[in-house]
């Protein structure tokens, strides 16, 4: 339904502009057979246009509805026939909402659309039944004209003049002169001589199957017009005396039935055929050669599309629907809720968990809509938030925008007027922190992408990382409620629309028991983070005799980096460092491929890792057995920010509020020495530092916690209990991860963990 209405407004405005192009350019000037040409083709070109496609990747305005609320309303309405699957359900499932008895809204506008083309076709052949009427009683006396290919039929005065194809009908109880009379034969002979009943046919089967199209309408009446001035024209070059003919135009009353599929003497209006006869035949071609490029600009307005579109929604991962299906199974055995899965196109978020409500829950992730039901307790609802937590590896997107620029791609970014802090305050007053959730010890990060643009407005807000529990759509309100502007961000000294993204973090103040609902999909989260042994049917190696090398060696690749990555500004004010563990396949052709987070920080830091590795120049491909292979590349990329400046210390949402039940503290600054071993994989370990950030308060090695060949060590002494030749390896996980990698051990993992491997 929603696609039948976007079809329609975008044809109905294509055929009204072409309308108008008409109405501006042609319908004054006497190049009838221009203007007859462009009405015949025009129809076709509105009602074609809006079906075809041009991909372009130039941003352009887009007169379609698929960015209107509307449409996205009325299109999820019917996502429910696009179900990707249903899990928990009875064996024998129903996959639509609608039942066998009851129509739908798409039904009913089907068959209003029927009856009305069944009434149109009626009327239709009505009028072609009283056409064989009229010419079955006046066909004993109807003759030939050989000179001319016509047939003269009288029809007694129950139809005025016409002609139908080669039939010419005739009012023979006309008292006209002789002169009169050859005068509108020559008209009606000039309607048959050029074709004009075919015209008049092809738009009538366009008025028939388009009926709901205002435009045809105004068209064919346009048309309609020319054919009469067409035929005007031809009469007058052939006769001597050029007053009289308008003058028997006015005499000729109209009279009789009314057949649109002919081709009447005095059909058109009369005062426009007067004024027409009364022009010069000079010819305005500039205002005809200005019909080529207004008709050019229609059809690249209509159907050129934006390759990526503004906010376009691109996914890698949830095309694999076998491997969702393979988990939401699994789950099966131990959670006991109904679960449908439908697919989005061109989400809105990047991810919307809602609230529980009478037992059900919705979670969007990229473009899967996952519907949960008989959520009966506090624990479903808790292995259920762990469930969605562990689809989000299932699906790896990013939203690409026209004409809008990264942080990293401008020269000043965008600020705050009244600064960060004080537009902080601005935005969370008033927002109640999710208790419910907190008290289940569901905390978590929400995280929110939006649009600066050249005049310091923000637009465009969309959940990039979603909390759930009602509080996306508070943040959400929020941004759309706030006027605070910012200044700018300004590239080459112009300002330029920049996209940021900012993150509120909602942890309980105390801790919350830790129980085994909590810990339900832990170990599925690990388990997806197992990368494929093959891509693209081919077989993907850890280790190669020559592996892959980035042109220019590794420090070109360290230079790359240093000049590619940018320090997310929702990391910075919240005072998070960490490293982001990426994992990528560099093809036989030396094309990075399949970016993932093997484990990720948060608040930006794992999105601009992946966006840096995903716009990697080509590397020198792998090989074995001197043939060129897929290699599995491990990277490890450490954000890392300066200690030369302030102490800077955050808490609350994102910064102490007064309406804040929640906090999390920014204490995440464990420091590594440079020189510690590095981390086992086919890529050396790359630090990132940038040159605005917040100096964190140091710690003693106590303070964290150390994890030692996968047993975690709360009370583990570096100095006493480990020599450095025992280590093999060594990873240090900060934030979130190190909170939902070793809950049991909250204290201090909030301040970081380090995973060390030693010797065997």
């Amino acid at each position: 339904m929603a696609v039948f209405l976007d079809y329609i407004w975008q044809s109905t405005f294509c055929m009204l502009v072409f309308f108008g192009i008409y109405w501006l350019f042609l319908r004054n000037e006497k190049a009838l057979k221009v203007t007859r040409i462009y009405l015949l083709i025009s129809p076709l070109l509105a009602l074609t246009l809006p079906l075809v496609s041009i991909p372009v990747s130039f941003a352009k305005p887009d007169i379609s509805l698929e960015q209107t609320q509307f449409y996205r309303a009325l299109f999820l309405q019917e996502a429910s026939d696009n179900i990707v699957a249903t899990f928990g359900l009875p064996e024998v499932t129903v996959q639509s909402t609608k039942l066998p008895v009851i129509w739908g809204m798409l039904d009913y506008a089907l068959f209003f659309y029927l009856f009305i083309l069944f009434l149109l076709i009626f009327k239709l052949f009505w009028m072609f039944l009283q056409l064989r009427l009229l010419k079955e009683k006046g066909w004993y006396q109807t003759t030939y004209n050989l000179k001319n290919n016509y047939f003269l039929i009288p029809t007694f005065g129950l139809a005025p003049f016409f002609s139908h194809f080669n039939k010419l009908f005739w009012d023979d109880t006309q008292n006209l002169k002789k002169e009169e009379r050859e005068q509108i034969l020559k008209h009606e002979i000039e309607h048959i001589r050029q074709g004009h009943s075919y015209d008049l046919f092809y738009y009538q089967v366009l008025c028939t199957v388009f009926w709901f199209n205002p435009g045809i309408y105004l068209m064919r009446s346009a048309l309609v017009d020319v054919h009469e001035y067409l035929a005007d024209d031809e009469v007058l070059a052939k006769i001597s005396n050029k007053e009289i003919y308008p003058k028997l135009i006015v005499k000729v009353a109209f009279k009789g039935i009314d057949l649109p599929i002919g081709n009447y003497f005095v059909r058109s209006t009369t005062l426009k055929r007067l004024l027409m006869m009364k022009k010069t035949s000079k010819v305005n071609w500039l205002k005809i050669l200005m019909v080529l490029p207004m008709s050019l600009l229609m059809i690249g307005l209509v159907s050129m599309k934006t390759e990526t579109g503004l906010g376009l929604m691109v996914s890698h991962v949830t095309d694999n629907i076998e491997a969702i299906q393979s988990q939401l199974k699994s789950s099966q055995d131990s959670l006991d809720v109904n679960i449908k899965v439908k697919r989005i196109p061109n989400p809105v978020h990047y991810e919307l968990i809602g609230k529980l409500e009478n037992g059900q829950l919705k979670a969007q992730i990229g473009e899967l809509q996952y519907e949960f039901s008989n959520i009966s307790s506090d624990e479903d609802y808790i292995k259920v938030r762990g469930l969605i937590k562990s689809l989000r590896n299932t699906s790896v997107h990013f939203k690409q925008y026209d004409n809008t620029l990264k942080r990293y791609q401008v020269d000043e970014p965008a600020r705050p007027k009244e600064g960060m802090e004080g537009w902080y305050g601005n935005l969370l007053n008033g927002i109640e922190s999710p208790q419910k959730e907190l008290e289940l010890g569901l905390g978590g990060i929400l995280e929110v992408e939006f649009i600066i643009k050249e005049t310091g407005e923000i637009s465009q807000p969309v959940i990039k990382t979603s909390f759930g529990g009602g509080m996306d759509e508070k943040v959400l309100e929020a941004f759309e409620k706030i006027s605070d502007t910012w200044l700018p961000a300004k590239k080459n000294g112009k300002p330029v629309s920049m996209v940021n993204s900012i993150s509120f973090a909602f942890y309980p103040d105390k801790p919350v028991a830790q129980t085994e609902a909590h810990e339900f999909f832990r170990s599925s989260t690990q388990r997806n983070q197992l990368q494929p042994k093959f891509y693209d049917d081919q077989e993907v190696f850890d280790v190669v005799e020559n592996s892959p090398e980035f042109r220019g060696g590794f420090e070109a690749w360290n230079n790359y980096l240093r000049s590619n990555l940018s320090y997310p500004e929702s990391a910075r004010l919240n005072g998070i460092e960490g490293t982001v563990y990426l994992v990528f396949v560099i093809n036989k052709d030396g094309k990075v491929e399949n970016p993932e987070i093997l484990r990720g920080v948060g608040f930006g830091l794992d999105q601009e890792a992946l966006r840096v590795v995903s716009e990697s120049p080509d590397w020198l491909p792998g090989y074995q057995k001197g043939q060129a292979v897929n290699v599995r590349m491990r990277l490890p990329v450490r954000f890392k920010l300066p200690e030369n400046e302030a102490t800077t210390q955050l808490s609350g949402i994102a910064l102490t509020s007064k309406n804040s039940n929640s906090s999390m503290d920014a204490k995440y600054g464990y420091n590594s020495e440079d020189s510690r071993p590095n981390l086992k994989g086919a890529v050396a370990n790359w630090t990132v530092n940038t040159e605005h950030g917040v100096k964190f308060k140091k710690q003693s090695p106590n303070d964290v916690l150390f994890v030692i060949d996968g047993v975690a060590l709360p009370d583990f002494n570096p100095e006493k209990d480990i020599k450095p030749n025992q280590i093999k390896s060594m990873e240090i996980v900060r934030g979130e991860s190190a909170l939902e990698m070793f809950p049991n051990h909250h204290k201090k993992a909030a301040n970081g963990a380090i995973l060390i491997n030693t010797k065997k």
